[in-house]
């Protein structure tokens, strides 16, 4: 501690050592009289000081303090919060556009087909269900094509930065043609509804 403060500190003492003696000297000589007018002024004042100063001082150190903490809980899981809400735009990036829910997956479904060389032999009505702010939209596709360019549609498919499941699949030989095998499939992508907070 500096040799200052010391000094001071020391001075106070002093002080309030000398005038607790002068009181016990005054109060040894005159009793109590002496220190009634005092008395009077002074609880006055340190009850006003009390109610105007100290508890509304009080009071806002306790909220600080409350405020403190909120902060410090916040500041620990802040990390945690950014990673969740970046883990969450990252997926809400891979949904396609509500304005496009009409012809996202009929599209999507006849181009890739096409680019693996299949033919389409029906393609499902489009259905459609609610689950929170999300809308899952399907659709039941039937084809017939071979093993290996089945498997390559299927790739195409599954590989899609857009969020695409395939939620149900059955499998049989086509009996007409050798080699080849007739395919139903389910096909299943999530629209973000609006005003649901995606996009």
């Amino acid at each position: 501690m500096p040799p200052l403060i010391v000094a001071l500190l020391e001075k106070i003492q002093s002080a309030v050592k000398e005038m607790a003696d002068s009181i016990l000297i005054i109060y040894g000589e005159k009793g109590f009289a002496p220190f009634k007018t005092p008395l009077i002024i002074a609880v006055p004042s340190l009850l006003v000081l009390y109610l105007l100063v100290y508890n509304p001082i009080s009071d806002k150190l306790r909220r600080y303090k409350a405020e403190a903490q909120n902060m410090t809980v916040v500041a620990r899981y802040a990390g945690d919060y950014e990673a969740a809400k970046a883990k969450m735009s990252a997926y809400q990036r891979k949904l396609p556009l509500v304005k496009d829910k009409d012809d996202w997956l009929n599209y999507l479904i006849t181009n890739t087909a096409r680019n693996a060389g299949v033919s389409v032999d029906s393609l499902g009505a489009q259905r459609e269900s609610e689950v929170g702010n999300y809308l899952v939209v399907s659709r039941v596709v039937t084809a017939t094509t071979n093993y290996g360019v089945f498997g390559t549609w299927l790739a195409e498919i599954e590989n899609s930065p857009i969020f695409l499941r395939i939620t149900e699949m059955s499998m049989q030989r086509d009996e007409n043609t050798r080699g080849a095998v007739k395919v139903t499939f389910t096909l299943s992508t999530v629209f973000p509804r609006q005003g649901g907070g995606v996009r």
